[in-house]
């Protein structure tokens, strides 16, 4: 038996036949978090909230056991702390703050303020990747005029945003619908594969590759944009339409065979328009080489 349920499930509920209190009892010897496990067996526990996802087939990942000392190596050991903290969290209560906000009125502008008061850390106790710190503002009365005491106009510019890192692409993949938690790393291994994106190291110790398309991957793209397809083949949209109706067969709402014929249609309309444009494909993509 692993350290952790399996991790590749979409499911985010737990299912009222998991013994939770027992999970959590295998925490309570940890040096980090076993206090604060056995202060939710002693009556701080509060049940998870369900989210909207639910595969049938596992669970959310959480930690099935303890780990002895030197049972994990470093990074392994960061990976059984995410998970675990995390399942304390969700069987935690929430943080309470209190926030006032505040309108400055000078010279016709208007100036907003905003502070934090946190009166109960709760689940950030066990969850440090959350920061929710007390920022207090001083008491104002309405209407109360202030002194001023320094004023300054900063000239700036806004700046490209950078190439991404896989996890930053895989979190863009989760929020538009494209792949799923078992997929999305192949996703971007086989567009590495092909040739279009290539792995680019940064400088630093810990620093992440960023991913940068190639001069084939940006020319294939203008290309298929020119040629004008009724379905964008280059943008996300297509493939997450391809996860929903999957996702409609397993809801029976559509059939396999509806799903194929949709799909071949597509895509012989598209592979017909390539072949007819073909000169201008390869004129498009020869700009970038």
């Amino acid at each position: 038996m692993g350290y952790i349920s399996y991790p590749r499930t979409e499911t985010d509920q737990f299912d009222s036949s998991i013994d939770l209190h027992k999970l959590i009892e295998k925490q309570t010897s940890d040096g980090q978090w076993g206090e604060y496990s056995s202060a939710l067996l002693s009556g701080k526990f509060c049940i998870p909230r369900k989210g909207k996802h639910d595969d049938k087939a596992h669970p959310p990942i959480h930690p099935i056991k303890g780990i002895g000392e030197g049972a994990l190596d470093a990074d392994q050991k960061k990976v059984y702390e995410f998970v675990t903290r995390h399942f304390l969290a969700c069987c935690s209560n929430d943080a309470k703050g209190q926030t006032t906000s505040i309108q400055l009125d000078w010279g016709g502008e208007k100036f907003n303020a905003s502070g934090l008061v946190v009166l109960e850390r709760n689940f950030l106790d066990v969850y440090p990747y959350i920061k929710w710190e007390t920022n207090e503002l001083p008491e104002f009365e309405l209407n109360q005029v202030v002194a001023v005491d320094e004023a300054m106009i900063k000239d700036g510019q806004t700046s490209p945003p950078s190439h991404l890192t896989e996890p930053e692409l895989i979190a863009l993949m989760d929020a538009n619908g494209i792949g799923t938690d078992a997929t999305m790393a192949e996703h971007i291994e086989k567009i590495i594969l092909r040739g279009y994106v290539v792995k680019h190291p940064q400088g630093g110790r810990n620093a992440l590759p960023l991913l940068i398309p190639s001069n084939l991957g940006i020319g294939l793209v203008d290309a298929f944009d020119e040629i004008g397809f009724d379905m964008a083949l280059t943008k996300p949209f297509l493939r997450k339409e391809t996860e929903d109706l999957m996702q409609k067969i397993c809801d029976g709402q559509l059939t396999k065979d509806q799903f194929l014929q949709r799909s071949i249609e597509q895509y012989r309309n598209a592979y017909a328009l390539a072949t007819q444009n073909r000169n201008n494909l390869v004129r498009a993509v020869k700009k970038y080489f």
